[in-house]
């Protein structure tokens, strides 16, 4: 415990793409709890993996994603659905990847979703939508990974 890496404020707020004021609107409403030290917070990374451990009212996990792709039976246009799994990540490092494709995504053409198995360092990440955004959203993923 003593050896426990401590983040700010900032670094979670780094990390995750959110701003210091949600951090703190979190801590406020303690959808994230911390240590006060001091006049300033610090969070273990299981307190930080609390936060994302909590889904959204309805979010969905990849696999409801990839079944509500294929319950689908009529579409107004060509629809793409993608699940890829990334090894060896921490879950901060998943959260950063996630967080910056929820930036880049059009979320009204692309729902996602993403889950990490903390046995394997696994994170999976399911899109599903119109397959140009879908296809773009890939590309720019891929190339900010190096993903063979």
């Amino acid at each position: 415990m003593l050896d426990e890496k401590l983040y700010t404020v900032a670094d979670v707020a780094q990390v995750t793409g959110m701003t210091s004021r949600t951090i703190r609107n979190y801590l406020k409403d303690g959808t994230l709890t911390g240590q006060k030290i001091g006049v300033q917070w610090r969070f273990t990374e299981t307190e930080i993996k609390k936060l994302f451990s909590r889904q959204a009212p309805g979010q969905s996990s990849p696999s409801q994603i990839v079944k509500g792709f294929l319950g689908c039976q009529e579409r107004e246009k060509e629809a793409l659905c993608v699940v890829f799994d990334v090894p060896a990540v921490s879950e901060l490092e998943s959260m950063e990847l996630y967080q910056n494709l929820l930036k880049q995504r059009d979320e009204e053409q692309i729902v996602m979703s993403y889950e990490y198995h903390d046995e394997g360092q696994l994170l999976r990440i399911a899109m599903s939508g119109e397959a140009e955004a879908v296809m773009e959203l890939w590309k720019q993923m891929k190339a900010g990974m190096r993903i063979a």
